[in-house]
């Protein structure tokens, strides 16, 4: 089978690459998952932050199957489903009461770039027409369409469909650990907010339709932003008439130790994007949840045409919407969101005590079960490893040897693993990323006298 893999493309890798070394999984169970040469390794990001309850959850299967025998596909272009609107009445009930309508799809591209689209078509039809450009953070991901793409703050993932759309301006990333401007937690929220707002007045406020943003940014690091940055945002978009999106695919659904990402800020957007742990990555499943206020601007009829002109074949298929109804409910009855938090805690003071022992670990951010440690030269200055050395690269791929697989970057190293993820489990995690890490980055004899002094 191994030599089929030069010819399928898999995302983010180079083809050659990726057919040197195959992962190919063949089945999972719990946390592990296992290759098809009967290797067993720990899922610690989740497939892609998807799969929350991790694998072989019964009452998830059980669901997508009782609902393959009973409706496939429903019409999408005339009508909807029973399953499509139980979905969209949990949603509603598990969002603020300000939320009114939802937008079911198939995936986080389709969720982030509809957002997009609904907020030009909001200002269009609200009487602000000249609305039209997109606010986004350099660093940022939002999916791989046209209009995500070019939100998106990274030049490597824009450069090779360049020329994209126009309209899209990128704003400095609200970084805490290695910031571009002098601050620390207490004034840095303000003075990222500052200059959001000079950009705004700079390109004409009556030209900003949108503001797009992951309140966790994944991409960036897993950058969270300073306490009152969010709610800053909020302000500046209520004052310029400016639809607030929060991009919480990864983040949504008790990723981060609460339902949502925006609860740790009670800053909520105007339109709501989930996906991934929507479904516990059982099925393709993706929402936009609307704001009343921007949900009338759609409220039409066969008289006016006024509607959302966009629409997929899959969105809010049955199959898939009961899928995501069994997931949400199980991670409400299993109390998953609780345990996200308590096994963050857990990620964290190991790697905390780690970080005591290894100077290579400059810092260590994120909420809930979604954590990245930094890795550094010198922790003294947070200076980085050079990007060609691929510092967390080497660590992932020493630890994915071991039977661990991780997210990582040239800087740092995500721990993502499923919300079901227990306490031992956090445990062996640990010690396989431990070893890896001294693998790549042999601690130094002035660490290891530090760590000697610390024990004693």
């Amino acid at each position: 089978m191994k030599e089929l893999a030069r010819h399928i493309m898999v995302d983010f890798m180079p083809m050659k690459t990726f057919a040197e070394d195959p992962l190919i999984l063949t089945e999972g169970r719990g946390i592990y998952v296992t290759d098809v040469d009967g290797k067993r390794y720990i899922d610690g990001l989740s497939g892609t932050f998807c799969m929350n309850l991790g694998h072989g959850n019964r009452a998830v299967v059980e669901a997508a199957t009782r609902q393959m025998e009973r409706l496939a596909l429903a019409c999408p272009t005339l009508g909807t489903s029973d399953r499509a609107l139980e979905l969209t009445a949990k949603l509603l009930e598990i969002t603020p009461p300000q939320y009114t309508t939802v937008k079911l799809l198939s995936g986080g591209s389709e969720a982030t770039e509809s957002a997009i689209k609904m907020a030009r078509q909001y200002h269009k039809q609200t009487g602000a027409a000249t609305k039209y450009k997109v606010l986004s953070h350099y660093r940022g991901y939002h999916g791989a369409t046209g209009h995500a793409i070019a939100a998106g703050g990274w030049p490597g993932w824009r450069a090779p469909y360049e020329p994209l759309a126009g309209g899209f301006i990128h704003l400095h990333t609200p970084d805490l650990y290695t910031p571009l401007v002098p601050g620390n937690a207490d004034t840095l929220g303000a003075t990222y907010a500052r200059l959001v707002e000079e950009v705004i007045q700079l390109e004409a406020p009556e030209t900003i339709a949108a503001f797009i943003t992951e309140p966790i940014m994944l991409s960036a690091g897993v950058v969270v932003p300073p306490r009152d940055y969010l709610p800053r945002i909020r302000d500046l978009c209520d004052r310029y008439n400016i639809v607030l999106i929060y991009d919480e695919i990864i983040t949504g659904v008790g990723r981060t130790g609460r339902l949502f990402a925006a609860e740790h800020w009670n800053a909520w957007p105007d339109i709501l994007c989930l996906g991934k742990g929507m479904s516990g990555g059982y099925a393709p499943l993706s929402a936009t949840v609307l704001t009343d206020r921007i949900a009338r601007a759609f409220w039409g009829d066969a008289a006016d045409g006024v509607q959302f002109h966009a629409g997929h074949t899959y969105g809010g298929n049955p199959v898939a919407c009961a899928v995501g109804l069994a997931a949400i409910r199980e991670v409400e009855e299993q109390r998953l969101i609780e345990n996200a938090r308590e096994r963050g805690s857990q990620v964290k003071a190991g790697l905390a005590d780690l970080q005591r022992r290894h100077q290579a670990i400059g810092d260590i951010r994120g909420e809930g079960l979604l954590v990245a440690a930094e890795l550094v030269k010198d922790p003294a200055t947070r200076e980085r490893f050079p990007a060609a050395f691929n510092a967390g690269i080497r660590v992932r791929d020493a630890a994915r040897r071991r039977g661990l697989l991780l997210r990582a970057a040239p800087s740092m190293v995500v721990f993502a693993p499923p919300l079901t993820t227990t306490a031992r489990e956090i445990d062996e995690i640990l010690g396989i990323f431990e070893d890896a890490l001294a693998e790549v980055l042999p601690p130094s004899e002035g660490a290891r006298a530090l760590a000697a002094k610390a024990r004693a």
